[in-house]
């Protein structure tokens, strides 16, 4: 069942699907800033574990390309990973775009992967985070950003593991806080086409299945609206594939440095997982997605689920939209290439 998201009931969710009304992306390389006269940023909140994999480190360079276009207001990173560098990676891409953006760490018990790619932008490009010196909570950060936002304001997207979230879910002062402040979070895992209920399991490192209990507290019990991103709409089994064109940008990019040095060496492309959801999380389904807005996840603790149309909940999940028959694939990675190439804009073009 295909709806758009603007069929979702809850009057919150209307909020972020109406991203999709924005005017249609002009025939430019970048759309117009004056495309978005008149509408406020999505304020956001970026939830990642910015270690095993360089889509993360994507989503942070394109979360700020659109920021430099005033489509979002990046509030704060969370980390869900211990990994040593990360912190120190996060800085560092946020200060090539020229914003001082607070880093939420995690507190134990929290999982970590290694990485081979932050250790290689920590050294090579310039951070103020230091990666043994203790920083911001993210648990406390997320109270201190949500207690000073207006109602249905702020956008939670999460592109790693759900620890963060769950331990918001422990204390019911958050719980409330939650569903009063956000409008919806924005999930990027699960699969839900096919067979959902093995494919998981098998997958390994994966959002759902590294801190499974975490994950089962947070969609369980979360308050409010969520929007998942599947494997097969932006991971690995998608066809799917951006980051090649990040050889075009200069040398001390930072995102270019974190896919080289996941590629061992060289600039390649990878799969779009989490820049997907980040894409989506600040412009909506424009012609982008399609989506499914009826039923809801059934989560068992194993993380296996089904989707059920008998569940009253307000989720949904991404579904590829199609155009003359085909998925629109490429229109997926030329928009996110071109953001990811996109230079910082001139007021941080001077960031070193």
């Amino acid at each position: 069942m295909k709806l758009n998201l603007l069929g979702f009931l809850p009057a919150v969710v209307l909020l972020v699907a109406s991203a999709a009304s924005f005017a249609e992306p002009s025939a430019a390389t970048q759309p117009a800033v004056a495309e978005l006269a008149g509408r406020a940023p999505v304020r956001l909140i970026f939830d990642t574990d910015m270690d095993s994999d360089c889509d993360d480190a994507g989503a942070l360079g394109i979360l700020h390309a659109m920021a430099d276009q005033k489509e979002v207001e990046l509030l704060a990173v969370m980390l869900s990973s211990f990994e040593a560098h990360s912190a120190e990676c996060a800085d560092a891409i946020n200060k090539y775009y020229g914003r001082q953006v607070p880093i939420g760490r995690p507190s134990a018990p929290a999982p970590s992967y290694k990485s081979n790619y932050t250790k290689a932008v920590a050294d090579a490009c310039p951070h103020d985070v230091i990666a043994d010196k203790p920083g911001p909570d993210a648990v406390d950060l997320y109270r201190q950003i949500l207690q000073r936002a207006d109602d249905h304001t702020i956008t939670v997207v999460t592109v790693g593991d759900m620890t963060n979230l769950a331990k918001l879910m422990d204390d019911p002062k958050d719980v409330a806080l939650v569903k009063a402040k956000v409008k919806i979070w924005v999930c990027m895992g699960g699969n839900f086409i096919g067979k959902p209920a093995k494919d998981d399991l098998k997958l390994g490192n994966n959002n759902f299945t590294v801190d499974s209990k975490a994950t089962y507290k947070a969609i369980t019990q979360w308050p409010g609206p969520i929007v998942f991103a599947g494997r097969e709409v932006c991971s690995v089994p998608s066809g799917l594939a951006v980051g090649s064109r990040l050889a075009e940008t200069p040398e001390n990019n930072p995102v270019r440095i974190a896919y080289a040095a996941y590629h061992g060496g060289k600039v390649k492309a990878r799969h779009p997982a989490d820049l997907v959801a980040v894409l989506y999380a600040v412009r909506g389904l424009r012609d982008y997605w399609d989506a499914e807005s009826a039923g809801a996840m059934d989560l068992q603790k194993d993380m296996t689920f089904t989707w059920r149309y008998d569940l009253n909940r307000p989720m949904g999940y991404l579904l590829k939209k199609k155009v003359d028959g085909q998925p629109n694939d490429r229109q997926i990675e030329k928009t996110i290439e071109e953001l990811l190439i996109r230079p910082p804009s001139q007021h941080a073009a001077t960031a070193k």
